[in-house]
């Protein structure tokens, strides 16, 4: 351990970075200085042995798997959330791996703007409101599906006839939770619509943030962006910052004040956000078009950890809704901040309040890299974080994106498509699908959604498998912290390869079909056990556990 601290201590001592042209830079006993071009930056070989050599490190690694193992299941060790507020001891070190390009982000095609329809949920939910309507339902068939989201159905039938299976399948995962099974679940369900339905109200009445489309169900008034995104802001002339590094650190300091994690700032780029979409606007922008606001210029991008406990105990004990409810309100705190400054502000926070993708924004603002699994992992959270951002016009300094390999360990790993209970993840070798432009991995999102519809949770929403079993989604421990230091400046390949070798020989798996709920052969298994606080069984005196737990303790 010795040896690995003193690489460590090297590696994070300030005084090794200087500035050039802008550029912090690791100057120190000849380790890395950014690369550019999508190459990350990383320890000559020499150097790499030099701080304990690649075999022992990795050595160390797979042979700590059992220490590793029982400090990660203390509740003092949480990921993202170090011994300070906000202090530098919680976040990874950004600044040795700046590259112009995020990986996965060099365009090889044409790049084109994604289609309101691109995104799941606004199809799930037209569909919806066809059924409820009386205009169209399931046996009328796909030729009658009205609207957008029936032509986006008709060039993707493969795509609808899991959509229908879906349906099918959240209807009878209904049936099979009011006929008893919400008792095992009473715990996760009470916790999942706590966060998703209630919260603390302000004085006004308001819940936070407000929404644009609420106001225009109420009112019937178009509310666009020029208006909404203004509504708060008093001042005749905004407040003027000293300079856009003043304007950053303002922000992200504010944004940790108002609970969120790790927060990017970047250029806004029109080529990651919805056509045909817009909060406010009749049919939720439908006819908006190709259009962008004139003052959006920066976002603002920011995401917290969902609490690692029951995250490990997914499905029925885990909900998105976790951390959803914070990153929801940091961005509505965030918005209103702004405007009292006299700056244009819209929020953007899940679940499906967005007029962007917020993937794209999380790679080329340097928070962290694409996944296998079709998410953005981060250093210190792995694919555990869930974002949320804030459009605005005030001028900052943008953080570059980042090469850390972590995309490159995916290439090795595939262990969330080995336990994703739909398929709906590549075991591709290398990232060859074309995506609107870009060749990466793509995630089957009508398959996932399928799991999502018959999964044992309140409101037939989430799965999460591939975020609990994912090796970079660990709390915050001396060996992830080695861990992330090491790999991004291994030039070998080995700390990964012994990372790996870890995971998998310490650490049992579930197959796929073992998360899947009952009535579908599954074992309703967690990767974990889930925690005492969510063992219903534990707390109330009329629940029997009738059933058995396959997870680690």
């Amino acid at each position: 351990m010795a040896k690995e601290k003193d690489a460590l201590d090297i590696i994070n001592d300030p005084a090794n970075y200087k500035k050039r042209d802008g550029v912090s830079e690791f100057d120190a006993d000849g380790l890395s200085q950014p690369q550019k071009a999508g190459k990350s930056a990383g320890l000559s070989r020499r150097n790499f042995l030099k701080f304990g050599g690649v075999a022992a490190a990795a050595t160390t690694l797979a042979g700590s798997g059992a220490a590793g193992f029982a400090i990660g299941r203390s509740d003092d060790a949480y990921t993202g959330y170090g011994r300070t507020y906000q202090g530098g001891d919680m976040f990874f070190n950004r600044e040795p791996f700046r590259v112009d390009t995020a990986v996965m982000m060099e365009p090889v095609g044409k790049v084109e703007r994604p289609d309101r329809y691109d995104f799941i949920f606004d199809r799930l939910f037209e569909i919806i409101e066809h059924i409820k309507s009386g205009k169209w339902n399931p046996g009328m068939g796909l030729e009658k599906l009205p609207g957008g989201v029936g032509e986006y159905y008709r060039k993707h039938p493969e795509k609808y006839k899991i959509m229908m299976d879906s349906l099918g399948k959240r209807a009878k995962s209904r049936e099979d939770w009011n006929s008893g099974k919400a008792e095992r679940y009473t715990i996760s369900a009470a916790y999942t619509e706590a966060l998703s339905h209630g919260g603390m109200y302000n004085r006004h009445g308001a819940t936070v943030p407000e929404e644009p489309d609420d106001v225009f169900k109420e009112t019937g008034k178009p509310v666009p962006p020029e208006e909404w995104d203004f509504r708060h802001v008093k001042r005749k002339t905004p407040m003027a910052f000293k300079s856009p590094g003043h304007a950053s650190r303002l922000i992200k300091r504010m944004a940790h004040l108002f609970g969120t994690s790790i927060v990017t700032i970047g250029k806004f780029d029109p080529r990651f956000m919805f056509t045909n979409k817009m909060r406010g606007m009749p049919n939720g922008g439908a006819d908006w078009g190709d259009k962008v606001p004139e003052h959006w210029k920066s976002i603002i991008v920011f995401g917290v950890p969902m609490y690692w406990d029951q995250t490990y105990s997914a499905i029925g004990y885990c909900t998105s809704y976790d951390a959803y409810f914070r990153s929801r309100i940091t961005a509505g705190l965030l918005e209103r901040f702004i405007n009292e400054l006299g700056y244009p502000a819209r929020a953007q926070f899940p679940g499906y309040h967005y007029e962007i993708m917020m993937e794209p924004y999380m790679l080329t603002t340097g928070m962290g890299e694409y996944s296998r699994s079709g998410m953005v992992m981060v250093p210190e959270l792995g694919c555990n974080i869930r974002p949320a951002a804030v459009v605005t016009n005030i001028e900052f300094e943008y953080d570059q994106p980042i090469s850390v390999k972590m995309a490159e360990f995916c290439l090795k790993c595939k262990i969330c498509a080995e336990t994703c209970p739909s398929g709906a993840i590549s075991f591709d070798d290398e990232p060859n699908t074309e995506v609107r432009g870009f060749k990466r991995w793509k995630l089957d999102d009508e398959k996932c959604y399928n799991q999502w519809a018959a999964g044992q949770t309140v409101d037939a929403l989430g799965c999460r498998v591939c975020i609990g079993t994912c090796p970079y989604s660990r709390k915050n421990t001396w060996i992830h912290t080695i861990s992330r230091e090491l790999e991004p400046r291994d030039p070998t390949g080995l700390v990964s390869t012994g990372l790996l070798a870890m995971q998998k020989n310490f650490f049992k798996i579930p197959k796929g079909q073992d998360f899947q709920s009952d009535w579908l052969g599954g074992k309703e298994a967690t990767y974990h056990n889930p925690p005492w606080y969510f063992k219903a069984e534990e707390v109330f005196k009329d629940i029997e556990q009738t059933w058995e737990y396959h997870g680690m303790n």
